[in-house]
């Protein structure tokens, strides 16, 4: 059936494709560890060189308005394997969570329908998934070791069966060597643009150089994989999907809710379908995979969803109207504040839509990096966190980076894509209409935080809580 998106209302999609059997594509999904928009010609970036991915983005599609639901990898991930805002998953809206073992993961339904499924490297992580038998959960991909574990999947799976693939990189995820970008001959002068949140000096861009590494590493990945593909014969009739599970990780990106942190990367390679590069402005959320591999597979779903199939962006036709993107957060590190045991969250939502993006804050008397005298967990130690840490309360870069926010945040993510002029209670015509309207779509979603339910989310309990109590038995 036609592809479905939402302008509103969840929607419950049952699937099935328009392609005969002989047109169902194979799919290889790719993912990062916390990267930016940093995939070299792709996204306009001269200090960080992806030639793989670039040959992909030569003659595929090139999202710019691509948004994860949620900037920390364990809930972003279970958002994108079952197709549902974080705040839709219970547990599974915390990071270092015990998955609920009642959602499905389209891995798992995929595979039941015939679908061969298989995956490298990190899937859904860090936390514990159990089924609803007590047994470690796997989503329904089969495991296969980095290096040659592609290979070894297609050389296994029945001769002639579409396939999904799901390689979770470790790259750009920290930690790296410091230095290390200029010990390979980058400059830095290299760095075009440092953003307006951060000092711009030789530890911060020296940081960023070293993460170039990283992308730089991400992309040697990607071509191995194409190289397997097209020495098995697989590369005309697969779709290529590179993305990331969130922004890089700095402070105010990973685990925020600024743009940096939520706009991702997203590059879809389709053999056949264009000649040359498109870039797509349209606004899409990861949640939009699990629909769309259904349609493309040709099989029904039985899953409740908050995203849509863009298939229709892939074939070049237009997309339904989708007026907005819905992004947000709950508890991201444990024991991150006093007086928790598994540690209280920063929950915040936001929405996309238009130019701007509006985010409400419901603790603003909370920090949103966890206390500074627990050492800001919720944010990965780096040079340029050490850096901005030492500048101390006060400093306009501390506050932009560490220090507590209002309410309310509003922002021009054109003329502002840096997130640092706040223009809540300049524009109160416009404020109210993203509030009121980010508020009723939560309700609709049934999300427990703004149906007076939200501090469940703060007291479910944590892999690392659990083991711990464990040991002390």
């Amino acid at each position: 059936m036609k592809s479905i998106l939402i302008k509103i209302a969840l929607l419950f999609i049952t699937a099935t494709s328009t392609l005969s059997a002989a047109e169902i594509p194979n799919v290889l999904f790719v993912i990062a560890d916390d990267a930016s928009r940093h995939y070299g010609k792709a996204y306009d970036c001269d200090w960080a060189d992806t030639p793989h991915i670039d040959s992909l983005a030569a003659t595929g599609l090139v999202f710019d308005n691509a948004y994860v639901p949620t900037s920390k990898c364990g809930p972003c991930r279970s958002a994108l394997m079952t197709g549902r805002n974080p705040w839709q998953l219970g547990a599974g809206a915390n990071h270092q969570s015990l998955f609920p073992p009642e959602h499905k993961a389209f891995g798992e339904v995929l595979t039941a329908n015939g679908i061969a499924c298989g995956a490298s490297g990190k899937t859904w992580g860090p936390g514990t998934a159990i089924d609803t038998e007590g047994k470690t959960r796997d989503f329904g991909l089969s495991a296969y070791p980095k290096g040659g574990g592609f290979e070894s999947f297609l050389k296994e799976k029945k001769e002639g069966a579409p396939f999904f693939f799901w390689y979770g990189s470790g790259n750009p995820h920290r930690g790296y060597p410091k230095g290390t970008g200029l010990k390979q001959g980058k400059e830095l002068t290299d760095i075009d643009h440092v953003p307006a949140y951060w000092p711009d000096n030789a530890t911060i861009r020296g940081d960023m150089l070293d993460y170039a590494t990283e992308i730089e590493k991400f992309d040697q990945e990607v071509g191995s994989l194409l190289a397997v593909l097209k020495k098995t014969g697989h590369f005309q009739n697969t779709i290529v999907i590179v993305t990331s599970d969130h922004g890089m990780p700095f402070p105010r990106v990973k685990g925020h809710t600024y743009d940096d942190a939520h706009r991702v990367p997203f590059v879809v390679h389709w053999p056949g379908q264009r000649k040359s590069t498109q870039r797509v402005s349209d606004l899409l959320t990861l949640t939009d995979l699990a629909p769309t591999l259904f349609e493309l597979f040709g099989v029904e779903a039985g899953m409740e969803f908050s995203g849509g199939s863009f298939v229709d962006l892939l074939k070049g036709e237009p997309q339904k109207d989708r007026p907005f993107v819905i992004i947000g957060r709950e508890r991201n590190d444990v024991q991150t504040r006093p007086g928790y045991p598994d540690g209280a969250g920063y929950p915040a939502r936001g929405i996309r839509m238009g130019d701007h993006l509006y985010v409400h804050n419901f603790k603003s008397d909370r920090w949103p990096c966890g206390n500074p005298e627990m050492g800001m967990k919720d944010t990965d130690n780096s040079p340029t966190k050490s850096f901005i840490n030492a500048l101390g309360k006060g400093d306009i870069y501390w506050e932009h980076n560490f220090g507590k926010r209002p309410a309310a945040q509003l922002y021009d993510v054109v003329k502002d894509p840096d997130c640092v002029s706040n223009l809540a209670g300049s524009l109160p015509e416009l404020e109210e209409q993203l509030h009121d309207t980010l508020m009723s779509e939560l309700k609709r979603q049934k999300d427990p935080r703004v149906l007076g339910n939200g501090e469940e989310f703060d007291n479910y309990m944590s892999r690392k809580r659990t083991k711990k109590n464990k040991k002390q038995k």
